[in-house]
């Protein structure tokens, strides 16, 4: 039997040619089928789906993770699981297809021969070849890993013939993603000018003028605001705010309670202040993937729908890097280092300076507004919601960076965004209204995100 999925007008039409086994994929003739029949061939071709589990999905996902989370500028680390984690989305949607994908077209796709019994032969196969020659190609240093990953996984397969067509399907939904971010510049160090006036961002702090003693006031990443989003129009989509004017009452409020909570002996921060701010100080395309793994886990969810929720949460942090920092380098607006340091010579007779202040982690060298990790905690909580229809959890989670051996309890997504944003002031990162700005903008483009990429392709008869 042969059968082909075609896509006119962003509805998937199903062709199905020649008879079958019982196992493989249902035939119909659309010209004779009832709509009754059409819905159990659906319910069958799923079912099919529904028995393909998560377990490599996830094993190339938690290889990803060892390899790159904490050891590249987050930004880049972002980019890199967005590239791997669509290619892996693709490529099951290529061997039989569900969802939309982002770079290899699965508009006619010959889906003949897959059956309940070689469906995870296939899939298995796409998957990891498509992670493989991402992982390759973007983290040269992962090489070994993923060659052993790959070899221990495809060994495992016995149907030569649906192996060779999987790693025939993960080898080109990898080569499309990544001609499709051919053109994406690189994401480095930059110079900078120095801000002369109160308000403007002065890249001359530690750790990063020793550091990077090439560049002049060094930042990083002031292009990636223009870097073409993943599933957003433009990073200055959801931009709709500035920073508060510096006499504002707001800033003035803003710039004591930071101060206040986000130096190294801060005596008014409370001990559960201080320990969310290290929970949450990591790379959020790191701790919000992490959470997609228990998810994943805890909801029994197979490898398409496990493959389809970390492309979008991954889509979503990229994107939120790109749009927050298009916003960060609009406004150019002083961090607290250089705000609370330079208090008093900012023309604000409210706020009373502290040359000696220091935040208890190392200041970013980006401007301050909006919060990126509020952008994207926002951004990962509105996927979330969205996939499981429900904002309501019940969980434990372990930061295994800082806070080794911490666990903290979460009954919402919502909590766990508002926590991720509010964490960058207990550790003197940001001012509250970037971070208020961060989680609304956030929000907004999580749920965009969501709403118009990857979709459930609908089947037409």
């Amino acid at each position: 039997m042969k059968t082909v999925y075609r896509i006119i007008g962003g509805l998937l039409i199903v062709v199905f040619l020649g008879a079958c086994e019982k196992d493989e994929i249902g035939s119909l003739n659309p010209a004779a089928t009832i709509a009754s029949d059409a819905k159990g061939v659906d319910n069958f071709n799923n079912g099919m789906i529904n028995s393909y589990s998560s377990n490599v999905v996830l094993q190339w996902n938690v290889l990803l993770g060892q390899n790159i989370d904490g050891l590249i500028p987050q930004p880049a680390e972002v980019k890199i699981y967005a590239m791997v984690t669509l290619a892996m989305h693709d490529a099951l949607n290529n061997v039989l297809p569900k969802y939309e994908t982002y770079a290899l077209n699965n508009l006619n796709v010959d889906v003949s021969g897959i059956s309940r019994k070689n469906i995870h032969a296939v899939a298995d196969a796409a998957v990891s070849q498509a992670a493989h020659d991402m992982i390759v190609q973007l983290r040269s240093q992962a090489t070994s890993d993923a060659d052993a990953l790959l070899g221990t996984i495809l060994s495992d397969i016995d149907d030569e013939t649906m192996r060779a067509r999987g790693i025939d399907i993960g080898r080109r939904a990898a080569a499309a993603v990544l001609a499709k971010r051919a053109a994406d510049f690189p994401l480095t160090f930059a110079s900078s000018v120095l801000g002369t006036s109160p308000g403007e961002h002065k890249g001359n702090y530690e750790p990063w003028v020793m550091r990077f003693p090439m560049f002049q006031n060094p930042v990083y990443a002031p292009n990636l605001g223009r870097l073409t989003p993943f599933g957003i129009e433009s990073g200055d989509q959801f931009r709709d705010e500035a920073p508060y004017p510096l006499n504002s009452a707001e800033y003035i409020a803003d710039y004591n309670e930071v101060k206040a909570l986000g130096c190294t002996e801060c005596p008014l921060r409370t001990a559960e202040q201080t320990e969310i701010g290290a929970f949450w100080v990591e790379n959020t395309s790191s701790s919000m993937n992490r959470l997609a793994r228990v998810l994943i886990v805890q909801r029994k969810l197979d490898g398409w729908e496990a493959a389809r929720l970390i492309a979008l949460i991954e889509m979503s942090q990229i994107d939120a890097y790109i749009a927050s920092f298009e916003g960060k380098y609009q406004f150019n607006f002083w961090r607290p280092i250089t705000a609370v340091r330079e208090g008093d010579q900012d023309g604000v007779d409210a706020t009373t300076g502290d040359v000696d202040w220091t935040p208890t982690f190392d200041t970013p060298p980006t401007p301050d507004f909006p919060s990126t990790h509020a952008y994207n905690g926002a951004a990962a909580s509105a996927v979330f919601k969205s996939f499981f229809h429900s904002d309501q959890i019940n969980l434990n989670l372990i930061s295994p960076y800082n806070v080794v051996g911490v666990e903290r309890h979460y009954r919402s997504f919502s909590q766990i965004a508002y926590e991720n944003a509010v964490s960058r002031i207990y550790i003197g990162y940001h001012f509250r209204y970037a971070v208020e700005v961060g989680l609304r903008q956030g929000t907004e483009l999580g749920y965009y995100v969501y709403e118009n990429n990857l979709r459930e392709l609908k089947k037409v008869l």
